[in-house]
Order: C-alpha cells, then sequence, then structure tokens
C-alpha cells in the first residue's frame, strides 16, 4: 500500500469532520480523465464526478462544478440558472485556490472554500468516483453524501455530451 499523500490527507481529514470515513485508493495509472479513472477502478464513465474548477469575478468566487465524466459544463446553461459568469481557472489559479493539482481537485479540503454545483445526471447514480488529492487516486462515496457535504446546488440542463474521443480531466 502506497503512503497517503499530504493533499489526500487533507481530504480524508475534511471528510471525517463531516463524519463520513473514505478510503483512497492509490492507483499505478492515471485518472487525470475521466475515462482514465473509470478504466482504473472499473466503473461506469457516467459515475467519475468530475471536479471543474471555474473562477467568478465579479464577486471574486471559486466555482466547484461536479460533472459526470462524459460530460462537459454548458455555460450558458449555467449562467442563466445561477446568475453567475464564470470562466475557466487555470492551472495555477486551481492549485492555488483548491491547493490541489488540476488531475486531483477533491471535493473537500480546499484552501478556499468553493460554492459548489452539480451536475444533475450525476444524482442517477447510488456511488459516485472522484478525485482524492493527486492525479492518480480516487474514491467512492455515496452521492447523496457529496451532496450533503458540498451543500452543492443541483443544475439541470447543465452539460452537453462530449465527443468520445475526447478526454476530459477530471480536475
Amino acid at each position: 500500500m502506497k503512503k497517503k499523500h499530504n493533499s489526500q490527507l487533507k481530504v480524508i481529514d475534511a471528510f471525517k469532520e463531516q463524519g463520513i470515513e473514505i478510503e483512497i485508493f492509490n492507483l499505478d495509472v492515471s485518472t487525470k480523465t475521466s475515462q482514465e479513472a473509470a478504466d482504473a477502478v472499473n466503473c461506469d464513465i457516467k459515475q467519475i464526478a468530475k471536479s471543474i474548477v471555474f473562477f467568478e469575478g465579479i464577486q471574486n468566487k471559486l466555482i466547484q462544478i461536479f460533472v459526470s465524466g462524459p460530460n462537459r459544463v454548458n455555460l450558458k446553461s449555467f449562467k442563466n440558472q445561477t446568475n453567475l459568469s464564470i470562466e475557466k481557472a487555470d492551472a495555477d489559479y486551481v492549485r492555488e485556490s483548491t491547493g490541489f493539482a488540476i488531475g486531483g481537485v477533491a471535493p473537500l479540503g480546499h484552501k478556499n472554500e468553493p460554492l459548489y454545483f452539480f451536475d444533475n445526471t450525476l444524482v442517477d447514480f447510488n456511488e459516485v468516483w472522484c478525485a482524492a488529492g493527486t492525479p492518480n487516486s480516487l474514491f467512492k462515496l455515496k452521492t447523496k453524501d457529496l451532496l450533503k457535504v458540498t451543500e452543492a446546488k443541483i443544475l439541470l440542463s447543465l452539460i452537453h455530451i462530449s465527443e468520445p474521443t475526447r478526454r476530459t480531466p477530471i480536475s
């Protein structure tokens, strides 16, 4: 068993504080993309709750959206539902704001707490897989627990299906 990385310990501790025990799987393969993650844990790509980080400039807010593996965020739909204009965060902003590298952004344990939003297609699953603080680690938890601890707002028609050949980072 590989030793836990400091960023993984932050994730474990943050979930413990919420009364949820998680088991992090350190893998010998990359889990940066949704397909890589799904292949690594042998689950449906739709069960990968990838974390996509955005920046909202007017209110200076960190935004984290959980999106099902094959899906992408539709910015127009997001703005219509939230009244927030967002732009994709670059790698430096992600690292500075969350404490995690792109490909390993976990739901909890951030340097700065984000506003959370949730792709409604993830609600179809009892359990989802999330990044665990590094680009080669994942953990599984109940979807209802992820919603509870993040207090994420569920958005309808937030997504559009990406091309099957694309590799979408799970941040």
